[in-house]
């Protein structure tokens, strides 16, 4: 039983290390539009908590073999560890999940707004703007459209649009404001 649990600790530990550094969630997603029996199976039991189900049972029962606990009482604790593992794994990250919110808005929803220059923009430079998007200052890199001279920065700015996260900006009339 030994090697069972050689195994589960070897295959369970990398997985987990692998999902902590790669900042992989519990999100369930077989990899896109799968079907069938594999996509079923991995929306229902997602390979995060099989691994850290697996790196539990595996850590659990080597322990508790070397502390010589005899072959019942570490199997139990170990299938015990391992399902612990994966259920508080799972209820962790589902309770992430519904009380996630974002603030990212999208880009055309910032077309239109009026913002101030932060570092210069000219059209063949990139600068940075400033636009209000309620009581929040969202910074945004930002090109003169053509045919706009250079803009210095206080300069008023209207977002023309958004792509990719790159404001294509126009001098603002003063009397606009």
């Amino acid at each position: 039983m030994t090697g069972v649990y050689l195994f589960a600790a070897a295959v369970g530990i990398p997985l987990v290390l692998w999902f902590l550094v790669a900042g992989v969630d519990d999100g369930g997603d077989a990899g896109g539009d799968a079907d069938g029996i594999s996509a079923v199976m991995f929306r229902l039991l997602p390979l995060n908590s099989v691994a850290i189900a697996a790196a539990g049972f595996g850590v659990t029962g080597l322990a508790l073999t070397l502390l010589d606990a005899g072959f019942g009482v570490t199997l139990l604790a170990a299938v015990g560890v391992a399902v612990l593992a994966a259920v508080l794994n799972s209820v962790v990250f589902s309770f992430l999940r519904s009380s996630e919110s974002t603030s990212e808005m999208g880009d055309a929803a910032l077309a239109g707004s009026i913002g101030r220059v932060v570092i210069p923009v000219a059209e063949a430079h990139r600068g940075r703007i400033a636009v209000s998007v309620g009581d929040q200052p969202v910074y945004l890199s930002a090109e003169a459209i053509p045919g706009t001279a250079a803009l210095a920065a206080g300069d008023p700015v209207l977002v023309v649009d958004v792509a990719d996260g790159i404001a294509r900006v126009t001098r603002l009339d003063r009397e606009l404001e």
